[in-house]
């Protein structure tokens, strides 16, 4: 099961992304959608439900309307979409828009995911069901990816925990959870991201030293 998070502040487009999705989609996918309320909300808000979501793995793509009207004095979708780029920049965004050509010009999006609605919107069209196949390709490789990672790195705790720190392990750690990181946010690594592996290196280094002393 998949489920696509929409941000539009109009139904009627919300509405006609779900037909758009659901009459192309193939494959017999499943695929649910959440509609993100905008209204009467504060940025914050706003940005930390989709936060949220993607950590707890409530959502696995997003589509953004680059340009949210009635939501301008509390928060853009280019806003969305760089806020997505930068904290989980491997999670799958679609950006939805009138004027495809201006979006893609900007340094907040990528040009192959910025999706014309006049496109996307008509269900019926060869282009839209291309269109709906990458997004569902995408979503499978993210979920994929970051299963595979989540995977790994619980097998490197789980060595950590039964014999104990080593150099190799501690860096294949820090490896794997910077890889997660570009999927979904980490609030706290099992070792510091921003220690320097040069410096740890050279503390794994002195330790064996001390050893030898002692020894």
């Amino acid at each position: 099961m998949y489920r696509i998070g929409i941000i539009d502040d109009a139904k009627s487009e919300r509405d006609d992304i779900q037909v758009s999705v659901l009459d192309n989609v193939g494959w017999n996918a499943e695929v649910e959608f959440k509609e993100y309320e905008l209204e009467g909300r504060t940025r914050e808000e706003i940005v930390g439900e989709i936060r949220q979501d993607v950590e707890e793995g409530m959502i696995h793509a997003l589509i953004v309307d680059f340009k949210l009207d009635t939501t301008a004095d509390v928060i853009e979708g280019w806003e969305i979409i760089e806020f997505m780029h930068e904290e989980t920049p491997e999670f799958p965004v679609v950006i939805m828009t009138n004027a495809p050509d201006e979006s893609k010009r900007s340094q907040h999006t990528d040009a192959d995911k910025v999706y014309a609605k006049k496109v996307f919107l008509k269900p019926d069209l060869d282009i839209t069901k291309e269109l709906v196949n990458n997004i569902m390709l995408n979503m499978e490789k993210y979920t994929s990816r970051r299963k595979e990672l989540e995977e790994r790195l619980e097998i490197c705790l789980k060595r950590l925990d039964e014999n104990g720190a080593s150099q190799e392990t501690l860096e294949e750690v820090i490896t794997v959870e910077n890889e997660l990181s570009r999927y979904k946010q980490i609030y706290q690594t099992t070792v510091d991201t921003a220690l320097d592996m040069s410096d740890l290196k050279e503390a794994f280094e002195e330790l064996d030293k001390y050893e030898k002393l002692l020894g």
